[in-house]
């Protein structure tokens, strides 16, 4: 990264920007409303949660999409509301501190439809989320009946907890009876062609989408969710995309008598975007809450590696101001629309326990912090889970079934913690005040009259941290006046010396201190000896003001205070810690564009005391921007070409860069200034890695347009470091220059999704690698592969790919290969199969038949697949693949601890098979299909695949001597295990070949091949 020079001279600590509200009292609620920030919210997706009465497993059995198949990740499950009554009624709730129960939308569900892509190819998709409605005032019969519905509510009740009901107003389900009915109601995709507003005005993943501006359309809506509140006694509403629907309704919605009235039902809104600004505007309609989503991705973003910066945390809260009360957002951490908080740890390389540590940790943020904490099922048993299942096989998702066995892992702790927001009502009703911040430690304190102060300090790192080392401890300003206890009951060595927290914060933890309150937490206490700032002046920004003057030289000031009033409103403290006297700026954020503001800094001594201060105003403004330019190195990327992708506006917007050099890429773009923007670069080549995005499993970059106004990058490494060495070269095919060969470095610790690169159109490339020995394999299109040695760094390498000789077979085949196996009935090896595996009869390995002769191998089996994967694995030499879950191709979770691959024959329900030389554990090349012969045969799910390839395909001259050791599988997604195998136990013959358990993500591990000798 490069700074520009407004950023030398001010610094980052100087944009230390520190929030408009948390550093006071939360302002009282609505007269009659409820106060939500006394909750903890847990929500249950109920098909998925626990299944009480398996009687309504298949709802009204309209069709076959109605039926329960829990191996299918789209499918209905059973769970119910049964379910969730006996949970309630057994204490499981209450048990973890629990107090309200969000459950997933009731209403009848439209009939399931077919998937026709991705891993779930073929399958159902049931409305078994709840958000595809037919009936928007009748319970779908897979959940049970209104009476059980109400049944829950009052055993929530008589348990003392809250019920919310999910609800949603944007759209109806695929091919709603209403759409029939009343076709006038909804956006035609030509209106959404036109509109100015594609956001509300276009249907969300081709959903009927409402046109809730039309009088009956708002008053079927209104009546539709009356219903619901005067049928039943529930406590609140979840809405589901909120920022989907116009502003006008959700105005005459949260009105005094309106359908969400807000003095009377609590609600909280669903607004998927990570900027306050946006999500407040919701709140300003009169929405009680809404989800906190800017904290939820500093949280994902930040703390589920020790490579996350804490005061990314510390800026969220910096933009309180912007919500017209930030204490009523709700927080979470995992949701059943993203990836859960384990997988993005283990994403990031951390392990099962430290996934678990840094969700401990994320946790008790989110508990800790002002709002309302929201948990998601699973999360108390540590789930993983990759994101929706509509892109993932069974096992994956983050939809999976609730798992009953023993304690949940994290009861206990989320049970202290909400015991401590119980015990400690600064937790609930306290100002925040941030006390330190550094790349991996936080610490704030909350504080509200009448009741103890907590502090609270997060440790990011992988090492413990002795606060000593922070500049002698973290100043605690007057918190506390005596000794120290940790409010959830974990070990704790954290002292205060001399105004200062002192101890040991262990690794990937926080702890939370509290204590008699000190002498500065109530009002300012004015010391009229001190200098005043000089030079003071305000630079308008976008949704920001940015202050700069000439710092003191005084030695009675320690530091600067800041406080915002915007016109016609009440003064709000910016920062509680003071900023350091040698900072001479500051970035006020979360202050509302067309609001004209006075600041007032003041100095501060050692003892917390104040100037009177000195002011200067600013009025900022959507027009305020600034220049930004951006320049990747993106030689890896061939002739691109790139682009900058941007992500903090709510939707993704591309701006395409120029390329200045060979693989140099730059663009100026005019963005708000003293925003933070939120961008990954991309290459738009149909050949691209990843669909072009850089960087997997990595953050998103992040820049400060107040601090600087030029980055620099190079593509793929964001959080891992630029390689310091390289393979360069050219690579032909033919002896031709090719254009967009992709070549891939590996050993030596080699990343291919990182240490690769595509070639120029005069076949020129680079491949950023670590120094040392490497394999170099190229490959492109129509061209068998190569690979080669080659040590880095090198300037000069030379690749030639050529085109392989045709092999036609000859007339004298062994078998007719016509996909008719009736000519097999003397093969030498047969194996049969017929039990059906764990993803059920319709993924099933049923025969295996194999056969050679001096010239060819002959292979023929049957099977039945349902939007998966078969995959036969040859073993013709020494050596080969220990694993599959490595291959830049048909990746399984899979390990070979006996007759390891050298080629395998993979084919996706009744797609084309694909024969591939396994190179490595991780490489992997196809062979040209003119090079053996192939047929299929047979119709979904059942599927016949026959084929004849020549030794010298395979690299050999004749028949091995040791003959061909072959395993076969129903394979899952990428990265997925099997469902039935072959040889297993139940084969004949038999092979102890296992089956890993769900958890495992039904990892295979094969021993004991079947021989063809």
């Amino acid at each position: 990264m490069t700074i520009s020079m407004l950023g030398k001279r001010l610094g980052a600590l100087a944009l230390l920007s520190l929030t408009l509200a948390a550093c006071n009292p939360a302002p009282p609620p609505p007269s009659g409303a409820q106060q939500w920030q006394d909750e903890v919210i847990y929500f249950a997706l109920t098909d998925r949660f626990s299944n009480g009465d398996t009687s309504n497993d298949n709802g009204s059995n309209r069709n076959a999409g109605d039926v329960a198949d829990k191996t299918n990740p789209l499918g209905w499950h059973g769970g119910d509301f049964k379910g969730l009554t006996d949970k309630i009624n057994s204490g499981y709730f209450k048990a973890l501190g629990v107090t309200t129960l969000w459950v997933s939308p009731v209403v009848l569900q439209v009939p399931a439809i077919p998937v026709n892509d991705g891993p779930n190819k073929g399958k159902l998709f049931a409305g078994y989320h709840g958000y595809w409605a037919e009936d928007f005032k009748a319970v779908d019969p897979h959940f049970g009946s209104l009476a059980e519905f109400k049944t829950l509510i009052s055993a929530a009740h008589a348990s003392g907890l809250k019920v919310i009901q999910d609800i949603v107003v944007n759209h109806a389900g695929y091919g709603a009876t209403l759409t029939t009915q009343h076709p006038e109601w909804f956006h035609t995709d030509a209106e959404c062609k036109v509109a100015v507003n594609t956001r509300t005005d276009c249907p969300l993943a081709g959903l009927p989408d409402f046109k809730q501006d039309i009088p009956a359309v708002t008053t079927f809506l209104n009546d539709f969710v009356k219903y619901w509140r005067s049928n039943t006694a529930i406590d609140g509403f979840r809405i589901d995309t909120m920022q989907h629907v116009p502003d006008s309704y959700w105005q005459q919605f949260f009105a005094a008598g309106g359908a969400g009235d807000a003095s009377k039902i609590w609600s909280v809104g669903e607004v998927f975007n990570g900027e306050p600004s946006f999500l407040a505007n919701y709140m300003k309609l009169g929405s009680p809450s809404v989800f906190d989503f800017p904290l939820y991705y500093a949280v994902t973003d930040q703390l589920s590696s020790a490579g996350g910066n804490l005061a990314a945390i510390g800026d969220v809260f910096a933009k309180d101001g912007a919500y017209p009360d930030a204490s009523r957002l709700t927080t979470f951490v995992d949701n059943h629309d993203v990836t859960r908080f384990i997988t993005q740890v283990t994403n990031k390389g951390g392990s099962a326990d430290e996934a678990q540590q840094r969700l401990n940790l994320a946790l008790s943020l989110i508990y800790t912090v002002r709002g309302t904490p929201s948990i998601y099922q699973g999360t108390e048993n540590a789930a993983p889970g990759k994101g929706d299942p509509y892109n993932y096989p069974l096992g994956e998702g983050n939809r999976e079934d609730m798992v009953f066995s023993g304690t949940p892992v994290l009861q206990s702790r989320l049970a202290a913690l909400a015991k401590a927001r119980k015990d400690y009502p600064a937790l609930r009703r306290g100002a925040q005040q941030e006390l330190y911040r550094s790349g991996s430690v936080y610490a704030f304190r909350r504080v509200v009259s009448g009741s103890d102060p907590v502090v609270v300090v997060l440790n990011n790192s992988n090492a413990a941290v002795d606060l000593s080392t922070l500049g002698g401890g973290i100043a605690l300003l007057g918190t506390f006046s005596g000794s120290l206890n940790e409010i959830t009951g974990q070990t704790s060595t954290l002292s205060v010396l001399n105004g200062r927290l002192i101890g040991s914060v262990p690794a990937r933890s926080a702890l939370m201190l509290s204590g008699k309150a000190g002498g500065n937490t109530g009002s300012v206490v004015i010391n009229p000896a001190l200098p005043e700032v000089s030079s003071l002046s305000a630079k308008a920004g976008d949704g920001a003001v940015g202050l700069t003057w000439t710092p003191s030289t005084d030695s009675a000031v320690s530091g600067y205070r800041v406080y915002a009033t915007p016109a016609g409103g009440k003064e709000s403290q910016l920062n509680f810690a003071p900023i350091a006297a040698y900072q001479g700026s500051y970035v006020a954020s979360g202050v509302g564009n067309g609001t004209a503001y006075s600041f007032r800094v003041v100095t501060v001594d050692s003892q917390g005391k104040e100037s009177t201060g000195v002011s200067a105003s600013a009025t900022p403004s959507t027009s305020a921007t600034t220049d930004v330019t951006f320049t990747v190195d993106a030689r890896t990327q061939g002739n691109g070409p790139i682009e900058l992708r941007r992500f903090d506006t709510g939707s993704q917007v591309a701006y395409p860069m120029t390329q200045t050099g060979r693989g140099v890429w730059k663009t100026t773009i005019a963005l708000p200034l003293y925003r933070d923007i939120t961008f990954k670069f991309g290459n738009n080549a149909a050949y691209a890695k990843n669909s072009g995005y850089e960087g997997p499993n990595q953050d998103n970059r992040k820049l400060n347009t107040g601090l600087s106004t030029s980055y620099s990058g190079t593509f793929d490494f964001i959080s891992v470091p630029v390689p310091t060495s390289s393979l360069e070269g050219k690579v032909t095919g033919g002896g031709k220059p090719l254009s967009g060969a992709l070549l891939t470095a590996s050993g030596n610790g080699a990343d291919a999704n990182l240490n690769y690169g595509f070639s120029f159109p005069d076949g020129s490339f680079t491949v950023l690698t670590a120094a040392g020995a490497q394999k170099l394999s190229a490959s492109s299109a129509d061209l068998p592969p190569v690979t080669k040695d080659a040590v880095a760094p090198a300037k000069d390498l030379t690749v030639e790919l050529s085109a392989p000789p045709v092999i036609t077979p000859p007339s004298g085949l062994k078998y007719k290969i016509d996909g008719d196996l009736s000519d097999w009935s003397a093969a030498p090896l047969k194996l049969s199969s017929p039990s059906a595996g764990v993803f059920g009869d319709n993924n099933n390995w049923l025969t295996l038949l194999a056969d050679s002769d001096a010239t060819y191998l002959y292979l023929a089996y049957t099977y039945k697949v349902d939007g998966n994967k078969a995959i036969l694995y040859l073993d013709t030499k020494p050596g080969g693949a220990t694993k599959a879950d490595g291959f830049d191709a048909w990746k399984q979770a899979a390990s070979f601890s006996a007759a390891q691959p050298d080629f395998f024959l993979a084919r996706y329900n009744n797609e084309a098979p694909e024969l591939r030389q396994v190179i490595s554990d991780s490489a992997t090349s196809v062979l040209n299909a003119n090079n053996y012969a192939v047929a299929t045969s047979g119709t979904l799910p059942d599927q016949t695949v026959e084929v004849a390839i020549p030794w010298s395909a395979l690299g050999l001259s004749g028949k091995p001597a040791g003959g061909v050791n072959l395993y076969g599988g129903i394979f899952g997604g990428d990265g997925y295990g099997a469902g039935d195998i072959v040889p297993d136990a139940g084969s004949t013959p038999a092979g102890a070949n296992t089956i890993g358990s769900s958890g495992d993500n039904r990892k295979v591990t094969f021993s004991v091949p079947l021989n063809l000798p």
